[in-house]
Parts: structure tokens; sequence; C-alpha cells
């Protein structure tokens, strides 16, 4: 997997106030979100400029540890909403890598 203990690390970072951080957990969540993002980009090994959008996507999933599922909810002006997909918000990224990429097999030269 993609650097683990770097990722495990820059996610940790950006919890500094959470008590009890499992990190066999986060590992897990790290190893889901680069697992669905090389689906979408249709690569095995994750590409070193998603490495953000992994940790931000870790961070999401982590928060929502305890309240899975939530589509909305109220308490009296405290609101909570999740997205049924924690990478909808990068599709641009996703979307532009996936373009760069069939222009360059486009632009391919084959001899045969």
């Amino acid at each position: 997997m993609v650097e683990e203990q770097n990722l495990l690390d820059r996610v940790k970072t950006r919890l500094p106030g959470e008590n009890q951080v499992d990190d066999a957990f986060l590992a897990e969540i790290i190893r889901t979100i680069q697992d669905r993002l090389n689906l979408r980009l249709g690569t095995e090994t994750l590409p070193k400029q998603f490495y953000s959008i992994l940790v931000d996507a870790v961070i999401k999933m982590y928060r929502r540890k305890y309240y899975e599922g939530i589509k909305s909810e109220s308490i009296d002006t405290i609101s909570t909403s999740f997205a049924d997909d924690v990478l909808k918000e990068y599709e641009t990224e996703i979307n532009s890598y996936i373009d760069s990429k069939k222009v360059i097999t486009q632009n391919v030269v084959r001899f045969l």
C-alpha cells in the first residue's frame, strides 16, 4: 500500500484534539479510501498527487465514525448532514486526472 505510515502520520496530524485515535481503524479507512480512489482512477497504485485527497477523505470518514449513515439531523441551531460519497467533492480532480490519461493514451504512437 501507499506509504501507509506516512499517510497515517498525516491523518493523525490533522486530528490533534482527538483522544485515543485508533491506528488500526485509521489504517483501515486509509486502505478503503485508497481502494475507492484506485477504482475511480483506474489505477493499481495511487498517484502521489491524490495523497492529500486521500487524507481529506479519511478525516471525513473518521469523523463520521459514530454518526454513520446520517442524512440530516437538527438540534436547535446545530445541523448535521453527511454526503453519501466522501469522494464526491473531489470529482473535478478525479475527472481531470482520467481525462489527462485519455489524452496521453490517444497521443501514443504504436508501431506494428
